[in-house]
């Protein structure tokens, strides 16, 4: 797998731009000094660091794999880790 920082830039850009959310907005939302390091991301002049990549997905609802790669988890994949998780849940709830 390859990482591009235009073709994340470009995701970034549109996830932003689907939320409603300007790049002054987001800035501020990510404690950052102005928007140019939002404009630097999404033109691909600049990358983020993971924990800005994390606060970038939480405040997106998007997952960070698909801001990196383009991808997002199969819903057979979520609805098995799901299940998964509620398997785990239940068995903890009887022995409680």
């Amino acid at each position: 797998m390859y990482f591009g920082a235009k073709e994340f830039g470009k995701r970034l850009h549109d996830v932003r731009t689907s939320r409603g959310i300007t790049q002054e907005e987001l800035a501020v939302r990510l404690g950052l000094a102005s928007k140019q390091h939002v404009s630097r991301m999404e033109n691909g002049d600049r990358n983020c660091s993971i924990d800005l990549l994390i606060e970038l997905s939480c405040i997106l609802h998007v997952s960070t794999d698909y801001l990196l790669m383009g991808s997002e988890p199969s819903k057979e994949e979520v609805k098995n880790d799901l299940l998964s998780i509620i398997s785990e849940l239940s068995t903890i709830a009887k022995k409680i």
